[in-house]
């Protein structure tokens, strides 16, 4: 059972505003709304991003240039959540609502009293560097092959301090002789330094007033709030400026593979390498860069700390030269993008159903996004409240259909570990998305920055996607989803929670009449001809 304190929700004023305050009563979706709609919330992140770029453009100390640019992602996840709980606080007060939260931060936004100590948890966590020398040969073995194996450990063209499939892909096939080795071992064998001490409060403030937002900035809400950020700020700095100051001292590849740059170890190797001189080429995972409108994500997270970043095929990297535009940083570095031969990850996206069909009803797997707690992503997602309750109605609604309902909630978020509440609705299952896909008729998506659906568009399953309005595909790749997915379209009502056509959800999901397609969206990202 979920391990939740009581935090009483008693009159329909008393709104909950986080996922413990919800789950402690069992009539939570009653109170279920968010004064802040999701194009609010995307303007404001998409702002902080850009202001926050513009302003680490400017710093003039490399050093502490480097270490803003480590902690960027984290902060920022962070950052977006401090700003929307304050609107939040200020709107329902206005209202004479209550929100009614576990999260110390509200009741810090609400009275300004006990000010809680700032969040700095890695919202990308590293990996555990578990890899010694005989797994560590094992893993350079596998994309080497014998012929190329001693010169991989010995005299390496690169060393991946990180992987994923495009990576390993590039390894096998580019002719390259790559080593391998954690980022977390070179961040541990480093070690990080106490002096000099940073940031000193004037810097964390003014990197909080360029992550305030301008709704939020009237008394009292708006010297709260930045009260938090600055708390926020100043422990995420310190350990980014401590890790770049241990790596300075160590001995480095002068190339290194990585896959994301949003993971906080193979950042902050990737950051010391390229100020030595050196040259860091990143690979795609997981959302394909450019698909989604996006660029100030793919220019923080990407292009910022890397020399070259490689996507999927050399079409999907004219897609993402596109919506990067030109929005790379001027004086930090502009990384050249560059395509690859297929990622295995899409190609291995089955072009036939494995399970049995004919007479039997369809097998729809519904693949919801994770809840995030006190934290929020770019694109967003709805509150976990709102959210929550979109995904129990949404698997309700299919529930009643003559199908088969297998739910297959996100692996990671607020609830890893944990009970999901539609389990108490329909079949759940976690992990091995694959083995769900390849059994499925129908997959059925709310959030389109889910690697998940890449996949499934690739696939032999008819896709059906319930547009929240979350974020806006770049314009040629909204063409192709348009003729490979059901599209249903949500709006919202005054509490701001979704409303579901249950007519329309129907008979995008039992109506076989549109056939998949799935080649365009393989060839642009496995490669296939």
């Amino acid at each position: 059972m979920l391990a939740f304190v009581e935090a009483p929700v008693t009159a329909a004023r008393d709104i909950p505003a986080d996922l413990d305050a919800a789950l402690a009563r069992t009539d939570w979706r009653k109170w279920a709304s968010w004064p802040v709609t999701l194009e609010e919330t995307n303007r404001i992140g998409r702002a902080q991003v850009g202001r926050a770029l513009e302003w680490t453009d400017q710093l003039d100390r490399p050093l502490v240039q480097d270490a803003v640019l480590l902690a960027l992602p984290n902060m920022l996840g962070y950052a977006r959540a401090i700003m929307l709980a304050a609107l939040a606080v200020d709107r329902c007060i206005a209202t004479g609502q209550r929100l009614v939260a576990n999260a110390p931060e509200y009741a810090y936004l609400r009275t300004g009293e006990e000010m809680p100590a700032g969040r700095s948890e890695l919202i990308l966590p590293p990996a555990r560097a578990t890899l010694g020398s005989l797994r560590r040969l094992a893993r350079t073995a596998s994309w080497s092959g014998p012929r190329r194996l001693a010169r991989a450990l010995l005299r390496p063209d690169a060393v991946a301090v990180s992987h994923n499939t495009l990576l390993r892909h590039a390894a096998v096939h580019w002719g390259k002789s790559i080593g391998f080795r954690h980022a977390e071992s070179f961040l541990g064998a480093a070690g990080s330094t106490d002096s000099p001490t940073f940031p000193d409060e004037e810097f964390a403030e003014d990197l909080a007033r360029v992550l305030m937002d301008d709704d939020v900035a009237h008394e009292p809400f708006g010297p709260r709030a930045f009260d938090l950020l600055v708390a926020m700020i100043r422990p995420n700095l310190e350990r980014a400026f401590r890790d770049l100051a241990g790596l300075r001292q160590a001995a480095l590849p002068e190339k290194i593979w990585s896959g994301s740059g949003g993971s906080y170890s193979s950042r902050a190797v990737g950051i010391e390498v390229l100020r030595r001189g050196g040259r860091v080429m990143r690979f795609d995972h997981g959302t394909p860069r450019g698909f989604l409108a996006s660029p100030e994500s793919t220019n923080l997270l990407e292009l910022s700390v890397s020399s070259r970043f490689v996507v999927a095929t050399d079409e999907a990297a004219r897609v993402c030269r596109k919506e990067a535009g030109e929005l790379h940083l001027s004086r930090l570095r502009k990384a050249e993008i560059l395509g690859g031969e297929g990622d295995p990850l899409f190609a291995v996206s089955p072009l036939a159903r494995s399970g049995p069909d004919g007479g039997q009803r369809p097998r729809v797997v519904y693949a919801p996004s994770a809840l995030m707690g006190f934290r929020q992503v770019l694109p967003a997602v709805p509150s976990d409240v709102i959210y929550l309750d979109l995904q129990l109605r949404v698997a309700e609604a299919l529930r009643e259909l003559s199908v088969e309902l297998i739910c297959q909630p996100h692996p990671e978020g607020l609830l890893k570990g944990r009970p999901h509440p539609l389990e108490n609705v329909a079949t759940t299952v976690r992990g091995n998305f694959e083995k769900a896909l390849a059994s499925a008729d129908v997959m059925v998506f709310d959030y389109p920055a889910t690697t998940c659906l890449w996949q499934a568009v690739c696939s032999h399953a008819r896709v059906v996607f319930l547009d929240l309005g979350t974020a806006v595909m770049s314009r040629e790749v909204a063409r192709l989803f348009a003729g490979r997915v059901r599209v249903v379209k949500l709006t919202v009502d005054g509490r701001n929670r979704p409303v579901l056509d249950i007519a329309r959800l129907r008979e995008a999901v039992l109506d076989p009449g549109m056939t998949p397609d799935p080649m365009p969206f393989r060839r642009l990202l496995a490669g296939d001809g």
